[in-house]
């Protein structure tokens, strides 16, 4: 097959002829895999086949390789590892070997059918399938008039073709670093389920790399609202505005392309927002940049820059103790806003930093972990290793609408409650981190993470200090992008599939002072401007130009 017909090219980039003969040696592979199964199978792939390759559209082009079985991707092994097993797809039979706590126990029958739903008085029947520091600290997430409905069991919200693809074409080649950093990584999974043993001592690590480089479309992009809580109905004023965050290396969908998105050489990914309430913070706005070093230097920190409203300037700001996507922290109160007051110290594993605006006194430190904690983490900086699997209910395809579509939505007396909701049964990998570092003071040392088994997207955090004490624990929501009427496509290829679960929600109980925080994203998504637009959004120039 000539090199201008790779079924990698881009879409829209081959000719008829090359789409035939594509197509043509999809048939051929569906003939050779049916006629295993039987002459009707046979039949029946060479049709679909056939009638592609009369009716198929450039831009389609990935999507019928893919049905036809030429485009490649990597399935898990028949000889998967016992414990990565994720059980048959919306399927709640007690039968299916259901995953409790502590590891190796097995969860009692699952009694509950989509769509059945639960008030605080039924609570009790939901123990088994929340991790235990959730259920220690229910009160907060929980309350008397909600309505937690059942959704599906282990429904599919697999990643799309192009990032198994990906995975498959690149298996093997990642490796880790004796110092717990990834290199030799492209694209797709780095360490598929299949190619991790139970018993390898740096199985953690494996998992937590896979957390980091999941799937998530090209990042994502869209309104929040966060809102701090002080006490049993206490609440401060909320913070609303915009933030995004965008892939710029291992873009399993623009393989042509070395992976990368335009923008930003180096870089892994670049974050940023703008404030727009309260008004003391309003036109706040900054760039966080992660360079692709983070990955195997302990020591290297995140670029940070920040426009300040009231000095009509950018400023660059330290990024030290910054390990998850940087969110401000604001005092609003008598004293108007002056000036950046530096970051807060180690905020944690999958923490962001806080950099404080006002006060009466210039540089005064506020540490807050407020917005988008849990969903990055760096790896290399934890032992890291696997608690075990536990199938959990989550609300990882959330149907109850918050911010900006609901900003009335009832949160329970704490503020904190996503109860009133569709929550899933998901089987979870448990991860425990430890911080390598000597660290005191309210930083996070160690950390344990639910993090789903199929999709790697977050799902349930607790972290402890140096004490060895609970600093907080916390839950997210997602949403998933197929249901969601109108959802953005491929800016350059509209067919592409999106398959992916954007991060709707997080809500985080204090427990070491009363209170918490919570953030809603209602109608985030995870597809990216065109490539001249999310060019300019990457630069510390465009800080300035809304002005």
């Amino acid at each position: 097959m000539p090199t201008n017909c790779s079924p990698w090219a881009e879409p829209g980039s081959l000719s008829r002829r090359c789409i035939g003969l594509l197509v043509a040696a999809g048939v051929a592979l569906a003939a050779g895999g049916a006629q295993a199964r039987g002459r009707g199978s046979l039949l029946a792939a060479q049709e679909v086949a056939a009638h592609a390759a009369e009716r198929v559209a450039p831009e389609r082009l990935p999507l019928v390789l893919e049905k036809a079985g030429v485009w490649p991707r990597h399935e898990d092994a028949t000889s998967i590892p016992a414990p990565w097993v994720f059980p048959r797809v919306a399927k709640c039979d007690p039968a299916a070997n259901l995953r409790g706590w502590p590891p190796g126990r097995d969860a009692p029958p699952f009694p509950f059918h989509e769509g059945q739903t639960f008030g605080m008085a039924q609570l009790e029947a939901l123990r088994d399938y929340l991790p235990p520091f959730i259920w220690e600290h229910r009160e907060k997430f929980f309350f008397q008039g909600m309505q937690l409905v059942i959704g599906r069991c282990f429904n599919d919200y697999s990643p799309p073709g192009f990032y198994r693809a990906a995975t498959a074409a690149h298996a093997g080649e990642p490796k880790l670093t004796s110092s717990g950093g990834l290199v030799d990584y492209r694209a797709g999974l780095p360490f598929p389920p299949d190619r991790i043993e139970p018993t390898d001592p740096e199985a953690g690590l494996k998992w937590a790399w896979n957390f980091e480089l999941r799937y998530q479309g090209a990042g994502f992009w869209g309104d929040f609202r966060t809102s701090d809580m002080v006490g049993r109905g206490g609440r401060a004023e909320p913070f609303v505005g915009e933030i995004f965050r965008a892939l710029t290396a291992f873009r399993s969908e623009r393989r042509r392309k070395g992976y990368k998105a335009p923008g930003a050489p180096g870089k892994h990914w670049v974050a940023g927002g703008v404030m727009r309430e309260p008004f003391d913070a309003r036109h706040y706005s900054w760039r966080q940049y992660r360079a692709l070093e983070n990955m195997t230097e302990a020591g290297r920190t995140d670029d940070l820059h920040a426009y300040l409203p009231n000095f009509r300037r950018v400023r660059r700001l330290p990024g030290s103790g910054v390990e998850g996507i940087y969110m401000p922290s604001f005092s609003v109160g008598v004293v108007k806003p002056m000036v950046v007051a530096g970051l807060g110290g180690g905020i944690g594993g999958s923490g962001g930093g806080a950099a404080g605006v006002g006060g009466a006194v210039a540089g005064s430190i506020t540490t807050k972990r407020s917005g988008f904690e849990g969903i990055e983490m760096r790896p290399l900086l934890y032992s890291i290793r696997v608690l075990g699997v536990q199938d959990i209910l989550t609300p990882i395809n959330a149907s109850t609408p918050a911010f900006p579509v609901d900003p009335q939505r009832d949160f329970g007396p704490w503020g904190l409650s996503f109860a009133n909701d569709r929550w899933d049964l998901r089987r979870a990998v448990v991860l425990q981190g430890r911080a390598k570092e000597e660290r005191g003071g309210d930083r996070v040392v160690r950390f344990v993470q639910y993090v789903d088994l199929q999709t790697l997207a977050p799902l349930y955090y607790a972290s402890w200090d140096h004490r060895d004490e609970l600093i907080d624990v916390g839950m997210h929501v997602g949403r998933w992008s197929e249901e969601r009427e109108g959802y953005p496509a491929w800016p350059d290829a509209p067919e592409r599939p999106i398959r992916v679960i954007d991060t709707v929600g997080a809500a985080f109980a204090n427990i070491s002072v009363e209170g918490g925080w919570r953030r809603e994203s209602w109608e985030i998504i995870s597809t990216p401007p065109p490539d001249q637009e999310f060019k300019r959004l990457l630069s510390v120039g465009n800080l300035t130009r809304r002005r």
